[in-house]
């Protein structure tokens, strides 16, 4: 009895080398600015001797940025939302509540797309 192979398409290794380079640190310096790309990780870091949660994205290009939660931003962005499209809009300050020395608070339109991103 004969066995039928089937011809398998062998491409050649490729020897280049490709640089990894680290995330870009995005901040929402203007009213208006926007951030968008799918959300791979929440980690909690250390800024100038305070904690802090830093976000971690993955925009269309492939290349990576992060950003530092605010107050509104830590309320709104969530775990489930990892492996999700987002856009972050900074619409504005709000100084309602502010303490003397204290900096407004910016507040952020957040954006979720309902379903996970297939591919990265």
């Amino acid at each position: 009895m004969a066995t039928a192979t089937q011809a398998q398409e062998i491409r050649p290794r490729s020897d280049e080398w490709l640089e990894v380079k680290a995330p870009e640190q995005f901040q929402f310096t203007k009213q208006g600015e926007m951030a968008e790309g799918i959300l791979l990780s929440i980690e909690p870091v250390e800024v100038k001797g305070k904690q802090a949660i830093e976000y971690m994205f993955a925009r269309k290009n492939g290349d990576r940025f992060t950003c530092l939660g605010t107050s509104d931003l830590n309320k709104k962005i969530q775990p489930g939302h990892i492996g999700h499209a987002m856009r972050i809009r900074y619409e504005a300050d709000d100084n309602s509540f502010q303490k003397q020395g204290q900096n407004p608070m910016k507040v952020f339109k957040v954006s979720v797309k309902a379903e996970k991103e297939s591919t990265f």
